[in-house]
């Protein structure tokens, strides 16, 4: 997999999410209500509720997100060479990583 392919991945990712967001908010509005009603968000609401869509989380998602386009290229460049199973423990070993580096953070 080559580095286009890679950011292509992650592009048709993010444009699913963009439209799937898109679509909701579609909906609410035919419905007639805001689409930024409380109930639409509570699942960003679960983890910081007063520090949501703010200067610091926008970073902070960047951030994973960079972190994460890094790991899967140097995984991709560097480990899937020595094999299948390796890369899939490596992508393993880096969303956990990940994962546990975000909770510590949104604390």
């Amino acid at each position: 997999m080559s580095l286009a392919e890679l950011v292509f991945g992650y592009a048709t990712v993010a444009v699913v999410l963009i439209a799937a967001m898109v679509v909701v908010a579609i909906r609410d509005k035919a419905n007639g209500q805001s689409i930024f009603a409380r109930q639409n968000w509570n699942f960003l609401f679960a983890l910081r509720p007063r520090k949501m869509l703010t200067g610091e989380m926008w970073l902070t998602l960047f951030l994973a997100a960079f972190i994460t386009l890094c790991a899967g290229v140097i995984i991709v460049i560097f480990v899937l060479p020595y094999g299948t199973l390796w890369a899939v423990a490596a992508g393993v070993v880096t969303v956990a990583a990940l994962i546990a580096v975000m909770l510590r953070l949104l604390k």
